[in-house]
């Protein structure tokens, strides 16, 4: 399995998750920086990334409180990719 890790030290928006996340799953350039967008992404065609692969994600904890609540929506969205989709993608946060 792929391991991809992320540090969130510095971000301080959904947008520098997706800018430093969408780029090292292979998305092509024009996938949106959204939920939806990922959700996407993880279903297979607008990446390069293939599964199986995990992103960890450290150090996220200066996002100011409604930017961490969005991103870590994002894992629930790993969970449905990987239930609609049966491909095994995973995100979690340390």
């Amino acid at each position: 399995m792929t391991t991809i890790e992320l540090d969130g030290r510095g971000w301080r928006s959904r947008a520098d998750f997706y800018a430093a996340l969408l780029p090292r799953l292979g998305a092509e350039p024009w996938v949106g920086g959204n939920l939806d967008a990922l959700f996407d992404c993880l279903g297979g065609g607008i990446a390069d990334l293939a599964p199986p692969f995990e992103v960890i994600v450290r150090h996220v904890g200066d996002l100011p409180a409604d930017e961490l609540a969005y991103v870590r929506r994002a894992e629930q969205v790993f969970d449905d990719a990987r239930a609609e989709f049966g491909r095994d993608v995973r995100l979690r946060f340390v």
